[in-house]
């Protein structure tokens, strides 16, 4: 009976416990319902709380088996303290632990949303209070505590450099700092930090996985996009050109890509659709209505231009494409025609 009421404190308190904390720290729900509390308290597939059933059933099969005969019986607050710092690990953002001790990188929070970790720490922990009460004991002697120890801090050591070394974005040679639009319409600037030596063959390989990342021909808001390498984090996270030790220029229109050391403006000379378009559409005749003004700056902009066509294999959808198909042109100025039938005006300029 004593066994049985411990068993059901233990679990009222293992069980809310982790859903107070996430709910505490503002955390978001994994199946996307309005409340995480709610969320971690119901163990169905369909909710949070079926994530915690593992570590649940774990730590309450150790907790209520006590106590062990043996040596092995003052193995097991060890045993539980490993569990917690396998929790740590796991609510851990190792990755960005890494770049912090490699790199110079700028703040942030290295704590991520974990459910599991947060699972696995709170009942380890939370059983710790009840072992003595089910006869539970702590090591005796040296050689207990000395196994008990290379359990806690070899496990947890073990299992944080297996995580490290699987996280996807270990294999990753550059880290992506972040984006930013430039000065005109159509311009983007994307910040990275190479692990790699600026301007190798070996960069220069693996930086295709970057470019074909950031095609422009594929991207409805930026054409002209600037590349910007440094060989360190801090400086790629401010979003500021100037010390970027490589730039590769990417543009829509078909222009060469451009590579070259050191930081380069890719935007002054170079004219994109969109600037093209914006020119010629406020060079039309004021008095004119706006949608026929736009329709025909999108003819003077297409008006010699070479017709993008996407690589074998690949499907190609940006503005230009949009704005210069000859089918969508001609669809455009037989509305507009309907529209203005009555402007004389528009209509001489439409036909």
């Amino acid at each position: 009976m004593y066994r049985k009421s411990v068993f059901f404190v233990w679990a009222a308190v293992a069980w809310i416990t982790p859903a107070a904390i996430a709910s505490a720290l503002g955390w978001s729900s994994i199946w996307g319902s309005g409340s995480v509390f709610a969320d971690f308290l119901i163990p169905i597939p369909v909710a949070g709380g079926v994530l915690h059933l593992p570590s649940f059933i774990v730590v309450s099969t150790l907790l209520f088996t006590q106590p062990w005969t043996g040596r092995l019986g003052g193995q097991v607050p060890g045993l539980l303290l490993m569990g917690a710092l396998v929790g740590v690990a796991t609510l851990l953002d190792l990755n960005k632990l890494q770049l912090a001790a490699s790199t110079e990188t700028l703040g942030g929070s290295f704590w991520q949303q974990q459910p599991l970790g947060l699972f696995i720490l709170t009942d380890s922990l939370l059983a710790q209070l009840f072992v003595r009460s089910l006869g539970g004991r702590w090591p005796l002697g040296n050689r207990e505590w000395a196994a008990s120890l290379a359990v806690v801090l070899v496990i947890p050591l073990a299992y944080a450099a297996v995580a490290l070394k699987t996280d996807r974005r270990q294999q990753d040679p550059f880290v992506y700092a972040g984006a930013r639009e430039g000065d005109q319409r159509g311009d983007e600037l994307a910040f990275y930090y190479s692990k790699l030596p600026l301007g190798s063959d070996g960069f220069r390989q693996a930086a295709a996985a970057v470019l074909a990342r950031h095609d422009p021909r594929n991207n409805l808001n930026a054409e002209d996009i600037a590349i910007y390498f440094f060989d360190s984090l801090a400086p790629a996270q401010t979003f500021s050109k100037s010390g970027a030790q490589f730039t590769v220029c990417l543009y829509q229109d078909g222009t060469p890509t451009a590579w070259s050391p050191g930081s380069v403006d890719c935007f002054s000379g170079h004219e994109s659709f969109s600037e093209r378009f914006e020119k010629a559409s406020s060079a039309q005749n004021a008095s004119l209505p706006q949608d026929v003004k736009s329709w025909l700056g999108r003819r003077d902009a297409c008006a010699g231009r070479k017709p993008l066509t996407a690589p074998p294999g690949t499907f190609m959808d940006n503005k230009e494409v949009r704005l210069c198909d000859p089918v969508r042109t001609e669809q455009s100025r037989a509305e507009l025609l309907r529209k203005f039938e009555g402007d004389a005006n528009a209509l001489a300029q439409l036909r």
